[in-house]
């Protein structure tokens, strides 16, 4: 399928996706939110490729239509978070740029950025984002396994889970240092401050920061 195809029915399936969570999947409502009249076109289309139902006035997903719906909406909504927590962006300036990075990231990108971000469950807009592997992973080992670093042992190896603040200077500063989600590490120092060794590299931060970093004590 080639790739401005491929971009139509994402706005379609994505368009779809948003009037399902008003509870209201008709022509009429696709009608009403297609100001330049696209979408109906496009529906047919994808129709016959098997992503949507027609029936009567309502709209229907297939399942292999609500798999890529979720998919697309996925990667709208944390680009979204990403421009608006890492990069400093108003929610209001990230739609253009969201539109691009749905069509290209690849999935084991999106899981990392997700992770990155501690599994937000809300948009900038505070509409929710579909879970993925990773959010179901992280639910089942967090109570057992994922802790602040700052309550890890001295001298105990372990692999940053994800990142917890919405501060994107303090987010900066740790992509900077290396401080990523799957980076491995061992504590050497606990007070007055907070050193870790990455690689070849010591690092020194305050608490506080260890407080926003979420690892996992047993390495995997």
């Amino acid at each position: 399928m080639e790739l401005e195809k491929e971009h139509r029915r994402d706005e379609l399936l994505e368009m779809l996706w948003r009037l399902s969570e008003r509870h209201d999947t008709t022509l009429t409502s696709l009608r009403r939110f297609d100001e330049e009249q696209r979408y109906e076109g496009y529906l047919r289309e994808f129709a016959h490729s098997g992503y949507v139902r027609l029936e009567g006035e309502r709209i229907y997903f297939t399942d292999k239509g609500l798999a890529r719906a979720r998919d697309i909406v996925r990667r709208h909504r944390l680009a979204e978070r990403l421009l608006v927590d890492v990069m400093g962006k108003s929610a209001q300036e990230t739609e253009e740029v969201a539109c691009e990075f749905e069509h290209i990231l690849a999935a084991e990108l999106v899981n990392a950025i997700c992770t990155l971000l501690g599994h937000p469950t809300t948009c900038p807009h505070g509409l929710p984002i579909p879970e993925g592997e990773c959010c179901q992973k992280e639910q089942q080992v967090v109570d057992m396994a994922v802790v602040p670093l700052s309550r890890v042992a001295v001298g105990q190896e372990v692999r940053i889970a994800s990142i917890d603040t919405q501060d994107a200077h303090q987010m900066n500063r740790l992509l900077v240092l290396g401080l990523l989600p799957g980076a491995h590490m061992t504590v050497l120092q606990k007070y007055p401050t907070l050193v870790v060794q990455v690689e070849r590299r010591q690092i020194a931060f305050e608490e506080s920061i260890g407080n926003q970093l979420r690892v996992w004590q047993k390495v995997c």
